[in-house]
């Protein structure tokens, strides 16, 4: 069994399957409305500085994340 990763650990151009979004109700309806809902597949767009933001595309939606609230979001597999 492989260790769980965050979202925060994921390379930029990379993609992953989210596995978990271990946030407040509030914000994981939220996000799951923008498509950051398990088994979607998520990208790493770009990183906005060091432990900053971080622009994610899912889909046909691009999203900017807090550092915080990706460390919170499990995925599996990218690089």
């Amino acid at each position: 069994m492989s260790p769980r990763r965050s979202l925060l650990t994921l390379d930029a151009s990379s993609r992953a399957t989210i596995q978990r979004v271990n946030v407040e109700f509030a914000l994981r309806e939220r996000l799951a409305a923008l498509g950051l809902k398990p088994g979607r597949c998520v990208q790493i767009v770009r990183r906005l500085g060091a432990g900053g933001p971080l622009q994610v595309r899912v889909d046909h939606t691009d999203v900017v994340l807090r550092a915080a609230d990706a460390a919170l979001i499990e995925i599996a597999g990218g690089s």
